[in-house]
């Protein structure tokens, strides 16, 4: 599987009204991945912010369309700041509802492939090692996957890549994910290895890769695998110039 990582470029959370320049943005960043035969191009968590549900459904199929357009995989974050919710990627605030614990700002995944033709939406259930056990096991368990191809790409939404159940639901499930993209929000101090490292492990253990948000140039694209353990590179593939500036680093799993 060939996987297009990004590193995206930020000042700070973003509003919706910076979608439509990071729509063009995405756009650009198919093609250049079209052109360097990714399989599947993996934008951040929170790539897009929307105020509500229905402008969150709206950004996330404007992005859907184009990937349908260049027959390539995509997978990218949308997170929700609505009334009472707190910026994008929140750490540590949490809110009961009636299906249980779930952070208060809504951080969803969304993922389409040319293999399935079918949209997939996800909701981030955990943000860090501590909130995790306030998941209840049933979401743990949950599985998700893109099948592109005849190959399972497993999906995670930034900090669910500390949480032990999910990491163990992953590496017991079949299909066998070939790889996991985990979609990170803000790159600095997101000690991401940690949870790569840890997936990595053992006999049952599965490579990953990670797309972040970065505030500076030449940022790290970083990935994992049991047998290399972790990897890092400065060295991009491809970028789109933007705003926002998007760096390309092509993977091979």
């Amino acid at each position: 599987m060939k996987i297009a990582a990004t590193t995206v470029g930020t000042q700070g959370p973003e509003t919706p009204a910076q979608n439509q320049q990071r729509l063009e943005a995405a756009k650009h960043a198919l093609i250049k991945a079209k052109a360097i035969e990714a399989d599947v191009l993996v934008l951040p968590g929170g790539f897009f912010t929307s105020g509500d549900s229905q402008s969150r459904e709206h950004i996330a199929n404007s992005l859907i369309s184009e990937a349908k357009r260049s027959d390539m995989a995509v997978v990218f974050g949308v997170d929700e700041i609505g009334p009472g919710s707190s910026q994008v990627g929140a750490k540590g605030k949490w809110r009961k509802q009636t299906t249980g614990w779930w952070p208060e700002t809504p951080m969803y995944g969304y993922a389409w492939s040319p293999t399935e033709k079918a949209t997939h939406c996800w909701r981030q259930r955990s943000t860090n090692r501590t909130d995790q056990w306030l998941v209840d096991d049933k979401r743990c368990k949950e599985v998700r996957l893109l099948m592109i191809g005849d190959e399972a790409l497993g999906v995670l939404m930034c900090g669910e890549i500390f949480n032990e159940r999910i990491r163990d639901a992953l590496r017991k499930h079949e299909p066998r994910p070939k790889v996991v993209a985990d979609l990170g929000h803000e790159g600095r101090w997101y000690r991401v290895h940690h949870g790569m490292e840890a997936l990595a492990e053992g006999e049952q253990g599965i490579a990953s890769m990670c797309s972040l948000h970065v505030q500076g140039q030449n940022a790290k694209k970083r990935y994992c695998t049991p047998s290399r353990g972790y990897m890092s590179t400065n060295v991009s593939d491809r970028i789109v110039y933007g705003p926002p500036r998007i760096e390309i680093k092509l993977w091979e799993f």
